[in-house]
C-alpha cells in the first residue's frame, strides 16, 4: 500500500509542477487486485492492467477465484493424432532434447502414450492441465505427449485442458490453434467450451 501511496505522490508532483492532468495513472496488474479491492484510498491511480485476473478469474497472489468471475471461461482442447504402449523409459543413451534439456524418465513399466497436435509452439506445457486422469510427459515444437494408461482413449479423441496465463497467452497468439467463441448460453446448454 505504501507504494501506491508513493506513485499518487508521485503523479501529483508531476502534474503540479507541470501544470498538467493525467487522464490515467496506471497502478500496476492483476497482483494489485487485493490491493484495490481492499483499500479505503486509491488516490491517483484510476487504472489497472488485470488481464490475467479478469480472463482466468483468478487472484494472481494466491490462485484464489475471484467472485463475479469464471475460472473456466477457456478450454484447450487438443487431438490425439497417435496411441501406443510403450516403456516409460527409454532404452540407450538418452541425450538433449531439442530445447537443450536431457529429459528425466522414470521406470514405470509400459504405458499408453498419446501424442497430441498441439506443441511448444502453441501452448506453455507447464501451465496446462488435462481434465482427464492424464499426465503431461512433456512436449516437443508441435506436439505434446501424455500419459493416458487405462483411459480408453483412440486416436482422433479430443482431450480438453484447463489453462494458466502462459498457456493462454501463446495459445492466443498461435496462428496454429483455432479460437472459437461461444455464448454463455451455448455453455451451459452443451457443458463445454472452447478457446
Amino acid at each position: 500500500e505504501a507504494k501506491m501511496r508513493e506513485l499518487s505522490v508521485i503523479a501529483g508532483d508531476l502534474q503540479q509542477q507541470y501544470g498538467i492532468t493525467f487522464e490515467i495513472v496506471s497502478g500496476g496488474n492483476s497482483a494489485n487486485y487485493q490491493w484495490f479491492v481492499s483499500t479505503s484510498d486509491v488516490g491517483l491511480v484510476n487504472h489497472l492492467r488485470i488481464g490475467e485476473a479478469i480472463l482466468l478469474g483468478r487472484d494472481t497472489l494466491n490462485r484464489k477465484g475471484i467472485p463475479g468471475l469464471y475460472t473456466d471461461a477457456f478450454t484447450l482442447i487438443a487431438e490425439v493424432i497417435e496411441l501406443k504402449t510403450k516403456p516409460s523409459k527409454p532404452y540407450g543413451e538418452i541425450a538433449q532434447d531439442a530445447f537443450g534439456r536431457v529429459p528425466v524418465f522414470d521406470d514405470k513399466g509400459n504405458m499408453e502414450r498419446a501424442i497430441l497436435a498441439l506443441g511448444r509452439q502453441d501452448v506453455d506445457g507447464s501451465a496446462i492441465k488435462p481434465r482427464i486422469k492424464a499426465d503431461v510427459l512433456g512436449a516437443s515444437s508441435d506436439h505434446l505427449i501424455l500419459d493416458v494408461s487405462g483411459l480408453g482413449l483412440e486416436v482422433g479423441a479430443k482431450v480438453q485442458f484447463d489453462v494458466g496465463y502462459s498457456a493462454l497467452l501463446r495459445a492466443m497468439t498461435s496462428p496454429y490453434v483455432e479460437k472459437v467463441y461461444l455464448p454463455r448460453s451455448h455453455l451451459t446448454a452443451q457443458g463445454s467450451s472452447l478457446c
